[in-house]
């Protein structure tokens, strides 16, 4: 269950970039977007247009860039999404023994420890981006009108 929440987690990333292309009209195809690519315009190094960049360049979409870097095999979270890799297409088992960790091979062992601050680590980065994606709304809001924004939907109580 440690392995499906933390692939769980780190699946989440991929759904708050598939928001911001909804809210904010960036018009790609949402069955190919993942977090760690939404972010830039088609490899060229620049933030994706539509995206609110503040004038001082600092902001949220920044922010989000930055992160999928970080679970990127050079970044500062690269077991993260390896382990999140495993866990969805090969067998992996936990271990108080002497732990393989996670490889490419069909099956891995992970140290029980291990795998729980691996889900630590997953659950801070989703909060983080989930709280950026907040964020950059918000940068958007500020910056233009109301009538201007795609508005996400929120379920009224009865």
């Amino acid at each position: 269950m440690l392995i499906l929440a933390q692939r769980a987690s780190l699946d989440l990333l991929d759904k708050i970039a598939v928001a911001a292309n909804e809210h904010f009209q960036t018009g790609l195809n949402p069955g190919n977007i993942t977090f760690r690519s939404y972010w830039f315009d088609n490899g060229s190094g620049a933030i994706r247009k539509k995206l609110p960049l503040p004038v001082d360049g600092h902001g949220a979409a920044i922010a989000l860039a930055e992160l999928s870097f970080d679970i990127c095999p050079e970044g500062l979270y690269p077991a993260a999404q390896t382990l999140r890799n495993a866990g969805t297409h090969r067998l992996v088992h936990l271990t108080h023994g002497e732990p393989t960790g996670v490889t490419e091979n069909t099956h891995s062992t992970v140290d029980f420890l291990e795998l729980i601050h691996a889900c630590y680590e997953s659950l801070r980065v989703a909060r983080a981006a989930y709280i950026y994606l907040i964020d950059l709304v918000n940068e958007k809001e500020a910056e233009g009108t109301k009538e201007d924004l795609l508005s996400l939907p929120l379920h009224e109580q009865m």
